[in-house]
């Protein structure tokens, strides 16, 4: 955790790969806080029309300005737990959060991740991942640690864009307030440290 901790703890930033378990700590964060989670995926994407519940490989990508627009709302909005693996049009999150959790697990245990959660997700029924997605999803969560730092003009045009380097040239403004989870105990840890403060304040 960093040692400046924020006075109050009602703005929280989980950024992180494909896998790397940014919803599971989002959530676990915003029911015991408790405070609204956001997920970015949902704001960096819209649904085709009258179609709330569509699955997701079938939302469109909404240009940068309305993300930059939603994203500075929200950071307004006082109270939340938002995650997302977007570098660039997120600096308002950044910027706002009291604490910015990165989740930097290595690519053997994000990948394996995604597979397991693809597949009891189609198990249960749902139908947010394809075979396709599966594929294109494995390939980026093990290319993401490695992958070049982007450019702005990349991130605006592909999320794909978005990598490890990228995501640590994007944090340095905010490093003070960085908590950095290299494996899942120091994510234990930092969400144990995390109740902890609620609780002091």
């Amino acid at each position: 955790m960093p040692k400046d901790d924020a006075t109050g703890l009602s703005r929280v930033l989980i950024l992180g790969g494909p896998g790397s378990g940014k919803t599971t700590l989002a959530r676990a964060l915003g029911s015991r806080l408790p405070m609204p989670h956001h997920e970015l995926d949902r704001v960096a994407y819209d649904p085709p029309d009258g179609k709330p519940d569509a699955p997701f490989w079938q939302w469109a990508r909404v240009p940068d300005g309305v993300r930059q627009e939603r994203a500075i709302a929200l950071a307004a909005s006082g109270r939340w737990v938002a995650d997302g693996l977007y570098a660039g049009w997120t600096a308002p999150l950044r910027d706002a959060a009291d604490i910015i959790i990165w989740l930097d697990l290595p690519p053997r245990v994000t990948t394996w991740r995604v597979i397991k959660r693809a597949v009891a997700h189609r198990w249960r029924g749902g139908r947010d991942w394809d075979i396709r997605s599966v594929l294109r999803v494995a390939r980026g969560t093990r290319s993401y640690s490695t992958r070049p730092a982007a450019t702005v003009k990349q991130l605006r045009e592909r999320d794909s864009a978005n990598g490890a380097h990228t995501l640590e040239a994007f944090l340095r403004p905010a490093t003070h307030r960085v908590a950095r989870c290299r494996n899942a105990r120091q994510v234990r840890q930092t969400l144990a440290e995390l109740l902890s403060l609620a609780l002091e304040i």
